[in-house]
């Protein structure tokens, strides 16, 4: 075990606390960790950020590493990540649904790295990744945790109908044959080389769509999302209120006065990125 407050040379911080609460940037702490986990973490989020268009960020907060728990925690050699904070910009994992983008772009790194990533759908990570080395990287067909990513990056990344459940199946099985033939990567996804290829090109993908994709349009569709993922108590309450200002005649007119600069040629992205 080593002592670290700092991976590749961002800092590390806490934000579980009533005076540092959950989505704050925390304070910085020294957290034990083993040494060759340490070695793949600091490998995997130096490659993240070289590729991030927002470049490395000035602090991340973590729930833990070392933690007193069944699993690797309680070996030092798993990672949560709560929160990631730049100059002027950030990413609270619980954010997921109107940050999707810069959120799969990063999970696409972080699983060329880690065997295991439990990320916003799956149960009881809504709030950070966890993450850990403890089976290869590779594609399983019975993976929930890596079947339910590849179906979002499906969805919203390559824009293609799918439904997210973490099942593969038929549905899934033609998506991806006609996604990897676009991006002209070999299937089967299962051979480690070509799902390789395919996280590389899709993270590069999602950082280029987080630059693209910014535009009032784009931001009320999200905040659209964001009111449906609501509880049921306080969506309809906030969605009367959102319709009303969408329904107001300048709100109207603005909107029809925007020029649509968040829609994508997703084909000229994949053509870009072509590994």
């Amino acid at each position: 075990m080593i002592k670290i407050n700092q991976v590749s040379g961002i800092p590390l911080h806490y934000a579980r606390l009533t005076n540092h609460p959950y989505g704050t940037r925390g304070e910085q702490r020294y957290f034990l960790i083993e040494e060759n986990f340490f070695n793949v973490l600091e490998k995997a989020l130096y490659e993240v950020f070289e590729n991030c268009p927002l470049g490395f960020p000035e602090v991340i907060t973590t729930a833990g590493i070392f933690v007193n728990k069944p699993g690797q925690h309680s070996h030092g050699k798993a990672f949560d990540l709560d929160a990631i904070f730049w100059k002027d910009k950030t990413l609270v994992s619980m954010n997921f649904v109107h940050q999707k983008e810069l959120y799969l772009g990063i999970e696409s790194f972080l699983r060329k790295h880690f065997g295991i990533v439990l990320n916003y759908y799956y149960p009881n990570h809504k709030d950070h990744w966890h993450v850990d080395t403890s089976v290869p990287v590779d594609y399983n067909e019975n993976s929930k945790s890596e079947t339910l990513y590849l179906q979002l990056v499906l969805k919203y990344i390559y824009k293609e109908e799918i439904l997210v459940d973490g099942i593969w199946g038929r549905q899934t099985a033609r998506v991806v044959r006609e996604v990897f033939n676009k991006l002209k990567i070999d299937i089967p996804i299962t051979n480690k080389k070509n799902y390789l290829q395919f996280l590389e090109v899709t993270g590069k993908i999602a950082f280029k769509l987080c630059e693209e994709r910014i535009s009032p349009t784009h931001l009320l569709d999200n905040l659209t999302e964001v009111i449906d993922d609501l509880p049921e108590q306080n969506r309809i309450v906030v969605r009367e209120a959102f319709n009303s200002f969408l329904d107001h005649n300048d709100t109207l007119q603005w909107l029809n006065n925007i020029k649509e600069s968040h829609d994508y040629d997703i084909d000229r992205l994949i053509n870009s990125f072509i590994i």
